[in-house]
């Protein structure tokens, strides 16, 4: 997956529009796809260290591992795009096979 930082910003601007406000902290989810559970393991010890919290991981029918984290922070546009690079150079560098983007929701209360 490639990723565009003008994509991102237009994403913010449509969350802006349809009311949520961008300047407080929000769940971020951020997922890892492998054909191994190992690899996704090793990467979870390193995000702990920054305080993601594991959300689920599981195998797929087509015995995919699917691992999702999660940090509730403020994000900007550019922040996010950084992210994003920084999570597919960490998949690289572990050998896992897709970092496979993010997804927004409200803070648990």
């Amino acid at each position: 997956m490639e990723w565009d930082l003008n994509k991102v910003i237009m994403i913010f601007n449509k969350m802006k529009e349809d009311g949520w406000d961008t300047s407080t902290p929000l769940k971020w989810g951020f997922f890892f796809m492998n054909s191994e559970l190992e690899p996704l393991k090793r990467a979870l010890n390193e995000l702990k260290d920054y305080n993601y919290k594991l959300e689920s991981i599981h195998e797929t029918d087509d015995h995919t591992w699917v691992m999702q984290v999660s940090k509730t922070e403020i994000l900007t546009p550019e922040k996010l795009h950084a992210r994003n690079i920084s999570f597919k150079e960490l998949a690289y560098q572990l050998k896992i096979d897709v970092y496979d983007g993010w997804d927004v929701g409200k803070p648990d209360e």
